[in-house]
């Protein structure tokens, strides 16, 4: 077992995520890939491990997916906001334009967690 797998699974245990510092806590929030297995490296064996666990573990990228969705329609819906108060004050363009590319990152991560929790789904032929 390679040393990142075995982070990998400690990590899903809630005590151990905790003791963390607050930035890696943030970035596990936000990162629906974190605690996968890399199942493209190593012997066959191991990639075989590594995607049967990922297969397992899919459950975990729905919360993701919520939480992504959220992020996207919460920075979408600051972007009128936005552009009211930059028709009024032109420096606040920049705000309006931050969260319409916030936004699209946000929607381009859900529609990315979503085929991998599809593709993790999919039977092998």
């Amino acid at each position: 077992m390679q040393q990142h797998d075995a982070d990998v699974e400690s990590l899903l245990i809630r005590e151990r995520r905790a003791r963390l510092p607050l930035p890696r806590q943030f970035a596990l929030y936000l990162h629906p890939f974190a605690l996968f297995k890399d199942a493209s490296s190593g012997p066959p064996p191991a990639r075989e491990r590594a995607l049967s666990y990922n297969r397992a573990m899919r459950w975990m990228l729905v919360p993701y997916i919520r939480r992504w969705i959220l992020i996207a329609a919460s920075l979408f819906l600051a972007i009128a906001p936005a552009e009211a108060a930059a028709a009024q004050v032109k420096i606040f363009i920049i705000p309006a334009a931050a969260f319409a590319v916030g936004s699209s990152i946000a929607v381009a991560v859900t529609l990315l967690t979503l085929a991998v929790y599809l593709l993790l789904g999919a039977t092998r032929e």
